[in-house]
């Protein structure tokens, strides 16, 4: 049986849009793979199978998520030292896979570290913006907790070194 004249038009016409079709399929696949030339620092995003185990954890990871971190006190590089007026208000809690949940009183909220050695960054933190009552100190622990620079663990407590000198120190809860 012959193929009807409107039948073939329309193959005809659609088959330059199949190629089209079948173009951009392959320029957006391709630009999902990631290229093993591209250097680890070079800004570029990492590519993990959805499959893939998850990092193994370093004994300092470890020892720093165990328990949840509540302020104790800023000693200042000038002297002044600063006591948190409610620890439990003010915690830390640090997860496998560099991430961190804070809560800083009445807000909350998470954000990413990095640990090499006793270096330690933590990158900004993304929070709930709570009015807070007078007299909370939120302000002051997150604006300090940005400019970690290292720190250390001795009998259940974390001590984080801070850019300008100072340092803040936290007890284990759990």
């Amino acid at each position: 049986m012959p193929t009807p004249p409107a039948l073939i038009a329309h193959r005809v016409a659609s088959a330059p849009r199949a190629g089209l079709v079948a173009f951009a399929a392959a320029l957006v696949l391709g630009g999902c793979m990631s290229d093993p030339n591209l250097a680890k620092d070079s800004g570029a995003p990492s590519y993990a199978p959805s499959n893939a185990a998850p990092p193994a954890l370093s004994a300092a990871a470890n020892e720093l998520g165990i328990p949840t971190w509540q302020w104790v006190r800023t000693d200042g590089a000038d002297g002044r030292v600063v006591n948190a007026a409610a620890p439990e208000r003010y915690t830390l809690k640090f997860e496998g896979g560099g991430r961190v949940l804070v809560r800083a009183d009445c807000n909350r909220g998470s954000g990413s570290y990095e640990v090499n050695g006793a270096q330690m960054k933590l990158a900004p933190i993304a929070l709930t913006r709570m009015g807070c009552p007078p007299g909370s100190q939120d302000a002051e622990f997150t604006q300090a907790i940005s400019r970690v620079s290292t720190y250390a663990i001795a009998n259940r407590e974390l001590t984080l070194r801070l850019a300008d000198g100072a340092t803040m120190r936290f007890r284990a809860t759990s």
